[in-house]
């Protein structure tokens, strides 16, 4: 009798180990190979969760394939820089530098502290050591660019004394916008042919030499925000010009401005720079934070000053895409300007410009280099 009631208590127990080992199986499938790295349906539900935490639950907002679409790019993107930093060994990151860049992304999503930070994630039901991991991640990939890149950043000396100067002019007062950006590259907008080969026709994109860099011009849609994604690119740039001849058809793989002007009066334009921007800003809704206006071109600030608080831009053509930006507010403040610092800050800006030209190519071509595949459910 002894006997049958122990082999009746380890057939219960092999049974628990096998539904419990079916039940990691459904939650842990694999729908995503990046590579070698893999992507489960675990970790779809904890990047949801995380973007969930980083936009103040703008993510719950949408509809549950637009919030899954943007969890499983966000993945991607990760899994591809975790391959390109696989066999990188000499990057040592301080703790310095990972502890202040987690209290600047804690004040950006609008924390003041760490330990403010830590509660909300907690609250959100996303652990901290995961945030850190993020950071980590991309700290990792910036530190990589740099040491690829770094030999290539010019300085133009004579340019950034000139926007000293103007700072210097200007210094008496200091006039910010609170700005939201949407960036659309070309390559997602449905485009006429038509109006491509009138660009073409009257010089509207110039071609540079090769191997130099391309600084601003006094028509060039320039915005020197070291978080913005639509500076200059190496190879050409925009000038001003109408975008009214986009045709309005929209495709599974390609929108128009159009729709995404009527997608911001419906859903607000939080939740469409989440899920048509382009820019590194997109997952916080587009927020570029306070901008001081000596920081846009021309043509930009002309825009964003005949724009009403509250209200946004028309669609701006630049290089590489199209911009709209939201101006959420105005403020003008009385500034005593240390000069040393404010030519680091102009020459690190210029730095971080030419840096993000280069993460941008630098990604691009690891992730042709690599083949992801998607399984079906």
């Amino acid at each position: 009798m002894g006997k049958n009631i122990k082999l009746l208590i380890s057939i219960i127990f092999l049974s628990a180990i096998l539904l419990t080992g079916s039940k990691a199986e459904l939650t842990n499938k694999i729908i995503i190979s990046v590579g070698d790295e893999i992507i489960t349906n675990y970790d779809l539900d904890r990047e949801i969760k995380y973007l969930n935490a980083i936009t103040i639950g703008q993510i719950t907002e949408l509809d549950n394939q637009e919030s899954k679409k943007i969890a499983i790019d966000s993945l991607i993107k990760d899994k591809i820089k975790i391959t390109a930093l696989s066999d990188q060994r000499n990057i040592i990151l301080k703790n310095e530098l990972i502890n202040n860049q987690i209290l600047r992304s804690s004040q950006n999503i609008g924390f003041r502290s760490i330990d403010d930070l830590k509660a909300y994630l907690n609250y959100a039901e996303y652990e901290f050591d995961e945030f850190k991991k993020k950071i980590l991640l991309e700290l990792k990939w910036n530190q990589l660019v740099y040491q690829f890149y770094k030999n290539q950043i010019i300085i133009d000396k004579e340019k950034i004394d000139k926007k000293l100067k103007t700072l210097i002019a200007e210094q008496k007062k200091n006039v910010e916008y609170q700005i939201y950006e949407i960036f659309i590259e070309n390559s997602a907008i449905k485009e006429d042919k038509e109006i491509r080969e009138e660009l073409n026709e009257n010089n509207v994109v110039e071609e540079l030499p090769k191997n130099k860099v391309v600084y601003e011009k006094n028509s060039g849609i320039i915005i020197e925000t070291e978080s913005a994604s639509y500076n200059n690119k190496k190879d050409s740039i925009v000038e001003e010009k109408s975008i009214e001849k986009i045709v309005e058809v929209k495709t599974d793989d390609q929108i128009t401005i159009d729709y995404v002007i009527e997608n911001i009066k419906k859903e607000g334009f939080e939740n469409t720079a989440i899920q048509f921007s382009s820019s590194p800003t997109a997952q916080q809704g587009g927020n570029l934070g306070w901008v001081s206006e000596s920081k846009f071109s021309k043509l930009l600030l002309k825009s964003i000053k005949e724009t009403k608080i509250g209200s946004i831009t028309e669609p701006i053509p630049i290089s590489k895409g199209v911009l709209i930006l939201k101006i959420g507010n105005k403020r003008v403040e009385e500034t005593n300007m240390d000069l040393d610092k404010e030519m680091e800050k102009l020459i690190e800006i210029e730095k971080n410009k030419q840096l993000n030209n280069f993460s941008t190519n630098y990604f691009n071509q690891v992730k042709n280099s690599i083949k992801i595949k998607y399984f079906n459910d």
